[in-house]
């Protein structure tokens, strides 16, 4: 029985979903012909056309009748591709000391990238001040601009556009999107920093063809966020939650302690002061560990917490993937110590992200680009 309101709802939310399928897909494999669309995501080839058609027209995706590919004989495979340059997106992340924003193109790329100093615990001119910078960028961009991603840490409200908690920054209810909607006139998606993050990867960057996918941040805050694939199309089908109760081995002393309170870019640092290492910032330690046993040492002590937490998500999830984000793995040499020390995660599924640019903008704007690949809206 077909209730008022709901008819032709399921054929719209799987043409939705098939069309998000053929944008993300365009991202990460670049030209295809429509057949070639087809086959990759088992469509069949009228549906793929009816994806193409519109899009074609607003100038989301575009022809490359120079490329054509196929038989000699018969039409010719005209492939299409993003057209990146047709819209742009906004991103702004709130960080402990900073504010990063930048601009984006369709593909993931950044455009512009700017980082502000900032006293943190001042949210009202904290705001006030990224919503002039966006105006700025807004302004600025070469193409139309499709609104504002905006990320924090801790517990964000997505639907009322609020951060509810951030311990690290010392907010509470700090209400983010009417401020940067009022002052741009954009439309605004506010998100936790690792659910755009991992969007970011499953768009542009690691998790690209992935089924499930987790995503672990270290940083000044932990945490991690899971989505299965099937539900990948939804922008907000994300799970978060937090991994700093974990207890690790500590850095020095032989005991055990929360990850949250011995594992986090604060506590790293504060272990490289006790051991006398002279580095104010991660890079500085990172730089440092090419040449000095101690601080080598703490990276190594890190990549074992890093391991022992990566192994925990495994046996929970089982993911095919798991994207270490933040300073989790912060070159490949780190990387590689961590899949050293790995004990039930398959190496090889230990990845660092992927995405284009500075991650942290690409996140944040991704949240807008991706709800345009799944509204259907294509003005």
């Amino acid at each position: 029985m077909n209730h008022p309101g709901h008819t032709g709802s399921r054929p719209r939310q799987a043409r939705q979903a098939n069309t998000a399928a053929v944008l993300q897909l365009l991202v990460r494999s670049g030209p295809l012909a429509r057949g070639d669309i087809a086959k990759e995501l088992s469509l069949n080839h009228g549906s793929v056309s009816r994806i193409i058609e519109p899009l074609l027209s607003a100038g989301v995706v575009r022809e490359l009748a120079g490329r054509s590919t196929g038989a000699r004989v018969g039409r010719p495979r005209v492939p299409v591709e993003i057209d990146s340059s047709s819209r742009y997106a906004v991103g702004v992340h709130f960080g402990l000391e900073r504010t990063t924003l930048g601009l984006i193109d369709l593909s993931g790329h950044c455009v512009k990238t700017y980082s502000e100093n900032r006293d943190p615990a001042d949210s009202a001119a904290t705001l006030r001040d990224a919503a002039e910078l966006a105006a700025g960028v807004a302004d600025a961009a070469p193409g139309p601009v499709l609104g504002i991603g905006v990320t924090a840490g801790g517990e964000v409200d997505r639907a009322t556009g609020r951060v509810v908690r951030n311990d690290v920054l010392g907010w509470a209810d700090v209400r983010v999107s009417d401020v940067l909607r009022e002052r741009t006139g954009l439309d605004v998606v506010v998100d936790g920093n690792v659910a755009a993050l991992l969007g970011a990867e499953l768009t542009f960057g690691a998790g690209l063809g992935g089924h499930d996918v987790s995503y672990l941040f270290i940083g000044n805050v932990t945490e991690t966020g899971f989505l299965s694939r099937p539900v990948g199309t939804c922008s907000n089908g994300i799970v978060q939650g937090d991994f700093g109760r974990l207890l690790v081995p500590e850095l020095a002393g032989g005991g055990h302690r929360r990850f949250g309170e011995c594992g986090t870019d604060v506590a790293l640092l504060a272990a490289a002061r006790s051991a006398g290492v002279a580095a104010t910032s991660l890079t500085e330690l990172i730089r440092l560990a090419d040449t000095d046993p101690a601080a080598a040492g703490l990276l190594e002590g890190r990549s074992a917490q890093v391991a022992l937490v990566a192994d925990t998500v495994y046996d929970l999830m089982r993911p095919d993937l798991i994207v270490l984000g933040g300073s989790g793995a912060p070159s490949d040499r780190w990387l590689d110590a961590v899949r050293a020390r790995v004990e039930t995660t398959p190496p090889r599924a230990l990845v660092r992200p992927l995405a284009r640019g500075n991650p942290l903008v690409v996140a944040a704007a991704g949240l807008v680009v991706r709800a345009f690949f799944t509204s259907g809206e294509w003005s």
